[in-house]
């Protein structure tokens, strides 16, 4: 059975395949400006998202860069010891994260997620109007904490693959795993994406290669629950054929991690409300509100589970020997003759145009003009290539 819970794992609509039992949502409350914690305390590092349910809507399913909040205080704590990690300021890339540096995780003690976000308390003794009729008023510290789990131990990926139809389809990329043991029913999975992208018409002056990233926006998650020896097969994502990843060398780097059933469930649960309310968040009911919950105001609502569990991992490579990408010419980098040009901006080349020639004809025609991107690969990647890029430039 898959699911497919998009951008920011709590955030969205899931895909879900299969029989769906009917469910009955209590306790509604209207979701506005709720607390939204994504991720999972594992092994070495741990990343966790923090959003605001208010700025995603049906009708645009879109996130801005407001709806995320980037100046919390993150940490793992461990029960036994008493020790805490606390985390990096939110990394650069999208979705912004948290990265909590906790090591490795001991199988026999208890971990849990804890976040301290001030924010204005309208509603404090203290607030008064200035002179320019602004009210102002002091600042209160929320805390949040999930329940402190056991970490689960997670199975090794069996393989990452990808398929691909007939012309025209898109790459369709899988993974298959299971529970040596049976042990582990529930999965979920998530992935970051590298490509390598090449100047269409290469020149000294300009970059050649270029590389760019993206992270999975969103939570996949499985279950062996009904299926045959627990083995899950699932697709994780697709390519179009055309789609410039896969125009050079590819890579995905999926990770694994087990989930139990109480947090399959709440996910599970989540995608039954959007589904029968025909909203992300508004309303949500009272009992999905997760294994989080704020110690210093009860009434306080916060979405999301945090479980504790290890991570395994597995990386697929496509290359353009694969000969899964279908070339289509990229705007503008067809060559225009000069007169052309000249005709069609009044006697002026505009400076988004640059001069290429063309000498691998036999007679070749005069030199052409195509737009500055063709031979700069910058505007569809950066230059830094990642630390252990196969190709080696």
């Amino acid at each position: 059975m898959k699911k497919y819970i998009n951008c920011l794992c709590l955030c969205s609509c899931l895909i879900v395949c299969g029989c769906i039992t009917e469910y009955e949502a209590t306790g509604i409350d209207e979701a506005s400006d709720i607390l939204v914690v994504e991720g999972v305390i594992t092994d070495d590092e741990s990343h966790i998202i923090l959003s605001r349910s208010n700025y995603l809507t049906t009708a645009t399913l879109g996130w801005t860069s407001s709806a995320y909040i980037l100046d919390a205080r993150v940490f793992v704590e461990c029960e036994d010891d008493g020790s805490e990690y606390r985390s990096l300021p939110p990394s650069n890339d999208f979705p912004p994260r948290y990265i909590i540096m906790n090591g490795k995780l001991n199988p026999n003690s208890r971990y849990r997620l804890r976040i301290e976000i001030d924010e204005i308390d309208f509603e404090s003794e203290d607030c008064f109007t200035n002179a320019w009729g602004v009210i102002s008023c002091p600042t209160k510290t929320y805390i949040y904490n999930s329940e402190f789990s056991l970490p689960i131990k997670t199975p090794e990926i069996d393989s990452v693959f990808w398929t691909k139809r007939d012309t025209g389809q898109p790459v369709v990329i899988h993974i298959a795993t299971h529970s040596p043991d049976n042990q582990i029913l529930y999965y979920r999975w998530s992935y970051r994406e590298d490509w390598e992208t090449n100047s269409v018409f290469p020149m000294d002056d300009y970059p050649r290669y270029c590389w760019n990233f993206s992270n999975s926006r969103g939570l996949l998650i499985g279950s062996a629950e009904k299926t045959i020896l627990g083995r899950v097969t699932d697709i994780l994502t697709e390519i179009p054929p055309s789609n410039l990843r896969l125009s050079s060398l590819y890579r995905i780097i999926v990770r694994q991690n087990a989930l139990s059933k109480q947090a399959y469930d709440y996910f599970e649960n989540i995608t039954k409300n959007a589904q029968q309310t025909g909203s992300i968040f508004a309303p949500v009911p009272s009992e999905l509100r997760g294994n989080i919950t704020c110690s210093t105001d009860s009434h306080r609502p916060v979405i999301g589970y945090i479980d504790v569990s290890t991570t395994t991992q597995k990386i697929k490579l496509i290359s353009s020997l694969d000969n899964v990408y279908e070339v289509l010419p990229r705007p503008g980098c067809i060559p225009v003759e000069i007169e052309i040009l000249m005709e069609r901006y009044e006697g002026k080349i505009p400076n988004y145009y640059i001069q290429i020639p063309i000498s691998s004809q036999p007679d070749p025609p005069p030199p052409g003009y195509v737009q500055i991107y063709c031979v700069d690969c910058t505007f569809y990647g950066t230059e830094q290539k990642p630390d252990d890029w196969p190709n080696n430039y």
